[in-house]
Order: C-alpha cells, then sequence, then structure tokens
C-alpha cells in the first residue's frame, strides 16, 4: 500500500441546487480507526480490526509507515491485520510527516524501549497544533525525547509508570500515552485526558488484546502489562463526523436521509444543536434518520472537548448557518486559528466573516458557485457543502485534503442526488 505524494490536480465539480435525500452508509471513523491501528501494533500475536476506512489517505500512510519500521501488517478489503512484528527496526519514512498520527509510532517505540527518529508531524494546518504534551508525558515515563533537524528522536530502555497531567485535553496525546504506558513498570494516570467515543474504543481494544485500561471523565489509568498478547478481532466505531456531514448536507438542500446502523450516543450535542436550528434527527430501529424541510434558524455554537460539539465540525456547522435565517456565530475554544476556510467560503458572495476565535455568517443570502480550495479536511468539505446550495457550477481544488478524512465522498454525494463530479486534469 505505497503513497505517493500529494497532487493538486484533481478536483471536484459541483452543481447546485439538487435535494440531497436518500441511504447514506458510514465508513469506519478516521479518527477511531488510526490510533486502534498503532495500538494493535503493540500485540505479539495479529489482532484483526474491521470496518477501517482503507481507501483513506491518512489510513494509507499510517500503514505503509508502520509496515516499513517492520511491523507486521496484512491489508484485505476493509480488514487489517496488525501485530508488532520487527517494529522499529529503520528510520521512519518522510512521508510520515503528512499525518499527524505519526506521532503514535513516538509511543509504540517508547513502549518497546526502543530508539526511532520521526519527521515533524503534520496533518490539517488549524493554527497552533503543538504536540509538547506528547514529549512532556513520554519523557515523564522515563523516555528520553529530542528535537532535532531531522525529526524528533525518541530513545528508551522501557518506561516507568507516572502521574500525568495535560494543561489541555488532548486526543492524539492521550493515545499516544496509553500505548507508551500499555507495557511499563507499575500504573500510569492521565488526568485531563480527552476521554472522547474514540479514545473509549481504543481502550476496549487494548483490554482484549491483553492491556489494562481504564477510562473515566477526563482520567484514564493503565497498569502496565508483562506483555500484550493480541490475536484479538474487533470493529472499528462509525464515523461519526461523516455522519455529521451527510445530515447538514441533507439538511441545507431540505431533503431527508437515513444512516443505517448508527447510533446517535456518539454525537448527542451535535444532535441537540440541528434540532434547535430545525432539523429533525431521531433514531429508530437501529438507523438514525434526519430531515431538513422545516425553515431553519440561526445559532450560537462553541466547540469544547467531548461530549461538546467537537472543533472538526465548526467549518461543517458554517455551511449550515449559510441556509438559515438570522445571523450565526460559530467560536472556536480549542484551535484559535481555525478559519482558514472563511476566505474560501466567502467567494461564494454569501456574508462569513471571522476575528478572533469566531465566525459570524449572515444566513439567507443566495450563494453563486465559484473556484475554491480546500485549506483543510473539515474546511474543504463545507465548500463541498457550499456547492450543493450555491447556484451554478463550483469547483474545488486542493481536494485530497477532503480525501483525508472522507472515504469515497463523491458516490455517496451521488447517491443522495448530489450533482457532483471528480476531475482530472
Amino acid at each position: 500500500m505505497m503513497v505517493t505524494t500529494l497532487t493538486q490536480s484533481k478536483t471536484f465539480v459541483v452543481k447546485g441546487g439538487n435535494t440531497l435525500s436518500g441511504t447514506v452508509r458510514l465508513s469506519g471513523a478516521k479518527n477511531a480507526a488510526l490510533p486502534m491501528i498503532a495500538a494493535a501494533c503493540l500485540g505479539e500475536e495479529p489482532t484483526v480490526l474491521d470496518n477501517v476506512p482503507v481507501n483513506l489517505r491518512d489510513v494509507k500512510i499510517l500503514i505503509q509507515i508502520l509496515s516499513e519500521a517492520g511491523a507486521y501488517i496484512q491489508v484485505d478489503g476493509n480488514t487489517v491485520s496488525c501485530a508488532r512484528g520487527s517494529f522499529p527496526n529503520t528510520a521512519v519514512n518522510p512521508i510520515a510527516s503528512e499525518i499527524r498520527y505519526s506521532l503514535l509510532l513516538l509511543g509504540l517505540a517508547s513502549a518497546f524501549g526502543s530508539e526511532l527518529l520521526l519527521p515533524m508531524p503534520g496533518g490539517c494546518k488549524i493554527g497552533d497544533r503543538k504536540y509538547d504534551l506528547h514529549l512532556m508525558g513520554l519523557s515523564k515515563l522515563g523516555s528520553t525525547v529530542e528535537e532535532t533537524e531531522e525529526g524528533i528522536l525518541v530513545t528508551s530502555k522501557g518506561n516507568v509508570g507516572a502521574q500525568i497531567e495535560f494543561y489541555l485535553p488532548t486526543t492524539s496525546g492521550t493515545e499516544n500515552i496509553m500505548i507508551a504506558a500499555a507495557i511499563a513498570e507499575g500504573e500510569t494516570t492521565i488526568l485531563n485526558a480527552n476521554t472522547r467515543p474514540e479514545i473509549m474504543e481504543m481502550a476496549k481494544l487494548m483490554n482484549l488484546m491483553g492491556a489494562n485500561v481504564e477510562c473515566s471523565n477526563r482520567v484514564v489509568t493503565i497498569k502496565g502489562a508483562n506483555k500484550i498478547k493480541g490475536g484479538v478481532r474487533y470493529s472499528v466505531m462509525p464515523g461519526w463526523d461523516e455522519a455529521v456531514t451527510y445530515i447538514i448536507a441533507s439538511a441545507m438542500t431540505g431533503g431527508e436521509v437515513c444512516i443505517p446502523d448508527f447510533s446517535l450516543d456518539f454525537i448527542k450535542e451535535d444532535v441537540r444543536h440541528l434540532r434547535e436550528i430545525g432539523v429533525e434527527v431521531f433514531e429508530w430501529g437501529g438507523a438514525v434518520y434526519a430531515s431538513g424541510k422545516k425553515t431553519k434558524k440561526s445559532f450560537d455554537l462553541f466547540t469544547a472537548p467531548y461530549p461538546g460539539i467537537n472543533s472538526d465540525m465548526q467549518p461543517i456547522f458554517a455551511a449550515l448557518a449559510f441556509v438559515v435565517d438570522g445571523k450565526s456565530t460559530i467560536t472556536d475554544l480549542r484551535f484559535t486559528e481555525r478559519f482558514k476556510y472563511v476566505d474560501e467560503l466567502k467567494k461564494f458572495g454569501g456574508n462569513i466573516y471571522s476575528f478572533g476565535n469566531t465566525a459570524i455568517v449572515e444566513g439567507g443570502i443566495p450563494l453563486l458557485g465559484t473556484d475554491v480550495n480546500a485549506t483543510d479536511l473539515r474546511g474543504g468539505a463545507a465548500c463541498v457543502l457550499a456547492g450543493l446550495v450555491a447556484q451554478g457550477t463550483t469547483v474545488v481544488g486542493n481536494v485530497s485534503q477532503i480525501e483525508r478524512g472522507y472515504e469515497n465522498i463523491i458516490e455517496k454525494l451521488q447517491q443522495l442526488g448530489a450533482d457532483i463530479e471528480s476531475h482530472h486534469s
């Protein structure tokens, strides 16, 4: 599963005006699959993960860099088998710098008492995304961590449990310390941990594999095991972020959508907001239904760590704000600079502007098709959503950003009735 460097030649072409209705099936959640793949590499025997979104670029890159670094990984359809193999036995491929979750290789190397040089991590350019908490946590466990011109060098002779307090609840930082502490000597407690559903699912997987992890609200406790056996099977949770995106896409166009095999448990706060806005959302018979036929009203949204609305979703809600009556505000309390997409959405002719950590959208102004670029994953998705309701044709560039997080997005939107195609220039 070799991944080439990013190309900018592919575009999405959207013709607005269609109503999106029908059934859409979710892929596995990217941000659940990535840490579970890394955690599965703690095991001596292969652990089988089902419902992995293997077509996503971030997933392909993580599998590639882990395999090249010696981990045992086999891919069969949407099933991925993972074990330690000979990890780590080599320097890490520079392509690792394109994804943030490459940081989890530091936790694995730290757990195994090894040395690893990791190129500087990447991901979405959404403002200040420090990894200082990762490095602080690994240092507290006894690993030596140095930042060099070549990247981040971790050297470990085996970890010892410690109490680690984060000044900010970090998702990937919590996951990294969970991995690093899994076979440490003694007990590790992470205070102010992020304990969102993806982390709860990762803890369940690790426990099945032979680890000892307890998660409660904002606290994670890991009792070190002598070894992690692995050899289990687990299914990656469905993509809640995908669900919210397709619910909002349908609602913006006045349509109705059914999402089978999904539960509202993962998106309670998003659903509360959607209902207040005027989108009907309910669960019945193991499926989620949503309707956007009613008049929708303006809203004030604040992002927050789980169970609040994830920072990821605020560009998607900004697109929704274009089609509601009145002025909406969106405030990001986590990534204060996550508003690069605003300049792209302005090109549709709507009234949106941002200052500090807030965006303000004046809804109800007709949008016009235009040429835009995906500044990041969700900002790109927001441009696609705006194009669905804009008059005329919208061309979205830099779509590799969108494909980092949405598996088969073109086909899924087409199934719902959207006029959208992928073009190669």
